[in-house]
């Protein structure tokens, strides 16, 4: 999923804009990697630790149903380590958020009232971060 949605926002990009995907999606893996714990199955965590020994790079998100992703996304864009590195890095995370966890929630073999509210959870975490970065802005503006 993740690589699939990437892949898509890469199309006909270059330059820094490119590099800064890239890098978003590889902190969004390896923010699933230092959290697998929290949002895979206890049958994942399992497989995990199968995968790891083949190739531990970017393990977790082999393993993870989509709907971790979900789960993910908001300490994705709330922890500190997975901003980026300057103000157009962050703001790059927070515009595919909602857009990731809308693809997510449409693949047919996620229903039921838990997608709507990981969605739900998503998009108000999202309005936060917005609000975080502006305040962010303006406090390096008066500065």
């Amino acid at each position: 999923m993740i690589r699939r949605f990437f892949a898509a926002q890469r199309r006909g990009v270059t330059g820094r804009r490119l590099e800064r995907l890239r890098t978003a999606e590889a902190d969004l893996r390896a923010c699933l990697d230092e959290h697998a714990a929290l949002v895979l199955t206890e049958q994942e965590v399992a497989l995990l630790a199968l995968e790891r020994q083949f190739d531990p790079a970017g393990a977790a998100s082999r393993v993870a149903e989509a709907d971790a992703i979900l789960l993910l996304l908001p300490l994705y864009l709330e922890e500190s380590q997975w901003r980026g590195l300057d103000y157009e890095d962050r703001r790059l995370r927070i515009r595919l958020a909602e857009p990731l966890a809308y693809e997510v929630a449409r693949l047919p073999e996620l229903r039921g009232p838990e997608v709507g509210a990981a969605v739900w959870t998503v998009e108000a975490t999202v309005e936060h971060a917005v609000w975080m970065l502006r305040q962010e802005r303006e406090a390096t503006r008066r500065n």
